[in-house]
């Protein structure tokens, strides 16, 4: 039974087009500018709001993730969560910074939305408003009770012998 006649193949259609191009897509095709959807938007408020979010929302990601894989690895892979890092901080401040005036009062008010909680000092009668802190200067240990900022320690020979330059010496560093 041996048939000779061959059946017919599933390629031979294709084999009865190979002479014309039909089936082949035109070079023309190509796109012209009339596509609306390629235009950069304009910056609405809704938009820039949502574009906002979604670059603080990169950037705190990416600090989440590079601040619980930082005592863990050391190795590429955290250089490439440090760089993710370091670039989304970058996008989100480069987008502050090139906002308009309106757009700047825009993002104000979402970020601003809410008011100062005041509510003890309200009620206490304290100016909301704290200390002036000077940081210039000789401060006083915040540490030390009055009990030892009264007591002279210099005659002290308790625990401690020897001079900041005997300690150096018996550790061997050189100061």
């Amino acid at each position: 039974m041996n048939d000779t006649s061959k059946a017919p193949s599933r390629n031979s259609k294709n084999n009865s087009n190979q002479g014309t191009n039909r089936n082949r897509r035109p070079n023309n095709r190509r796109p012209n500018g009339n596509n609306k959807n390629r235009r950069p938007k304009s910056l609405t408020p809704a938009r820039l709001l949502q574009k906002y979010d979604n670059l603080l929302e990169q950037y705190l990601l990416a600090r989440k993730k590079f601040f619980e894989t930082r005592g863990r690895i050391k190795n590429k892979q955290l250089g490439k969560v440090e760089k993710n890092y370091q670039l989304c901080l970058k996008n989100l401040r480069t987008f502050e910074a090139n906002l308009k005036d309106w757009q700047k009062e825009t993002l104000a008010g979402k970020i601003n939305a809410y008011p100062d909680d005041r509510q003890y000092t309200k009620e206490h009668d304290i100016e909301p408003i704290g200390d002036e802190v000077s940081f210039v200067g000789e401060f006083e240990d915040p540490h030390l009770l009055t009990t030892q900022k009264a007591e002279d320690w210099s005659q002290d020979t308790e625990e401690s012998s020897g001079t900041i330059d005997d300690y150096n010496a018996y550790k061997g560093i050189s100061a």
